[in-house]
């Protein structure tokens, strides 16, 4: 069957756990620029993630962080470290799946995790973010880690900095998941951000399914009675056709709309051909009269 209502309404296929990585940046190579090649970051682009990255000249491809951990994909450092040798870095990380849009709670948190959560957008969807204080040769330091529910598999941004830099990295997250884009597993929505993140939204989009379902099924009867037939043939490739026309837009009510067409396609479809092969009765008032004899 065609999974566009059940689809719109739980919007989390493929689903893992969510849990937020956190991995302390303690090792001094990670802070300080080796070698400036003069390389400048522009546009990154991951055929493998799905997605590109659009950066400032200021960030500075870190090829010897990638592969620092299994999971480091892309590293860049922004401008020139400070007199203490921290430099501020950008780091992508895999997470090995999809995320689904529940917000991760204190249980999701590795042990003794003191970061503080926060919420954050990305092409519309709000999603979770976690400021981590960290220490680094004695210094403080702040990380901020936000998980991006990418199509193919989620990646962690994470921007680490010194934390007297904190007014510049704000902005700078910003930034960056503003120059992110990619096709993400998470439908959007026409509600209000407050109204689609809510936990019973998408039990009212059930409800709301199935009453126009039943409605449009009561109304397809009435029309196979009051009408010529093949008129609800007709109906049923009207609608059908239409819900393929709006296959590919990732909006959770439009989903939900396309499964609901769908189904009463094919619903008018059997009722159509019911009644091509029905008899019907004749109407009140019309008296039929026997065909003449032939002689």
């Amino acid at each position: 069957g065609d999974p566009g209502c059940s689809t719109a309404i739980r919007d989390t296929s493929e689903m893992p756990m969510r849990r937020i990585r956190v991995i302390p940046i303690l090792v001094g190579c990670f802070c300080v620029l080796l070698t400036d090649s003069g390389s400048r970051a522009d546009t990154v682009t991951d055929p493998t993630l799905g997605f590109t990255l659009k950066l400032s000249s200021d960030f500075i491809p870190r090829s010897d962080l990638v592969g620092a951990t299994p999971d480091i994909v892309h590293a860049f450092q922004y401008g020139d470290a400070t007199d203490e040798g921290i430099a501020v870095l950008l780091l992508v990380e895999k997470l090995g799946g999809v995320i689904g849009r529940e917000r991760l709670k204190t249980q999701d948190m590795p042990p003794g995790f003191t970061g503080k959560p926060f919420v954050t957008t990305w092409q519309g969807f709000e999603i979770d973010g976690f400021e981590v204080p960290e220490t680094v040769n004695g210094l403080d330091a702040i990380t901020y880690n936000v998980q991006i529910p990418l199509r193919g598999e989620a990646i962690q941004v994470k921007l680490f900095g010194p934390v007297d830099r904190e007014e510049t990295l704000k902005p700078l997250l910003r930034e960056i998941l503003d120059g992110l884009d990619g096709k993400s597993n998470w439908l959007s929505s026409s509600a209000p951000s407050t109204v689609a993140e809510s936990e019973n939204y998408g039990t009212v989009l059930l409800c709301l399914g199935i009453i126009g379902i039943v409605a449009g099924l009561v109304a397809l009867w009435f029309v196979s009675r009051r009408t010529p037939r093949g008129t609800v043939l007709v109906i049923a490739a009207v609608l059908y056709f239409v819900s393929w026309q709006i296959d590919d837009i990732r909006v959770r009510e439009i989903r939900l709309l396309r499964g609901s067409m769908r189904m009463l396609g094919v619903a008018a479809g059997i009722l159509g051909i019911v009644d091509l092969c029905r008899k019907r009765k004749p109407k009140p008032g019309i008296e039929q009269t026997d065909a003449p004899e032939l002689e």
